[in-house]
Parts: structure tokens; sequence; C-alpha cells
């Protein structure tokens, strides 16, 4: 992923853009703009595309069974709308104790377990990332 560099300028040309805007060119550590034809970000986006297509594809497959779960979820439906307002009560009664307990778990929360589990996350997200922009390039390259 690039870091922003600020504003565009003629002599500072964007990162993804290659030298004097000279055409499409890779971003990201590690991704030589000749070896891509567009940029990673177009990559990912088509990854998250065929991910989407992917998902589609599955529930199309699935249209009978989910119909027919419809059709039993829909016959319960008159009681779980009677019962509602009493568990609405319910919840509002105990919300309360739940922000003290969540106060209470934020006063105990440690620091650097925190920063741990925000660099685990950043690391998770990279990873998902790059496995998107690795589904994009086979998507374009399938196309072609």
């Amino acid at each position: 992923m690039s870091t922003p560099t600020g504003p565009e300028t003629p002599e500072t040309p964007a990162a993804d853009q290659g030298p004097a805007h000279e055409g499409p060119a890779a971003i990201g550590p590690g991704s030589p703009a000749a070896d891509k034809q567009w940029p990673e970000a177009l990559y990912a986006l088509a990854g998250v595309g065929d991910v989407v297509a992917e998902q589609i594809r599955k529930l199309v497959n699935n249209a009978p069974e989910l119909s027919a779960q419809f059709q039993r979820n829909a016959a319960s439906l008159p009681d779980d709308l009677r019962s509602l307002p009493r568990e609405i009560r319910t919840f509002a009664a105990d919300l309360p104790s739940y922000a003290a307990g969540l106060q209470s778990k934020a006063r105990d929360l440690d620091g650097e377990a925190v920063k741990r589990n925000a660099a685990a996350a950043q690391t998770r997200a990279q990873d998902v990332y790059k496995t998107l922009v690795e589904r994009g390039e086979n998507a374009v390259n399938q196309e072609k």
C-alpha cells in the first residue's frame, strides 16, 4: 500500500502514476511497475468483484434452500413481533449494567495488548489486501 505524499504538483507526480504521469504503474512494496498493467488498488477492486460474483453464484445455487428457510421463518414472524416490545423493555432496563461493565473493561485495558492487537489487525488487513490483489490479477488475466 502506498503512503500519501501530499498534494500532487507537476514537480511531484503521484506515487502510483510513475514519473511524469506516463501511464498506469503498480503501487506497493515489491511491485515493480513493469510487472503490472494497472495499480494494485485496481486489482484489489477486481478481486473484491470476483469475491462478490462467487458469493452471488453460491446464493443462486442455494436459492431453493433459502426460500424454504424464509418460508419457515415467516410462519413464526407474528409471534416474534408480539414479543418484541417486551424484549426491548428488558434490554432497555439492562442497558445501564451493560454500560457499567464496558466502562470497567475499558479501565482494565492493557495498553500493550491493545497495541499488539492493532498490529495484528493491520497485518491481517495487509494480508487480505494482498490476497485481493492476487485474486484480481487472476480474474483480469482470465478475461484476456
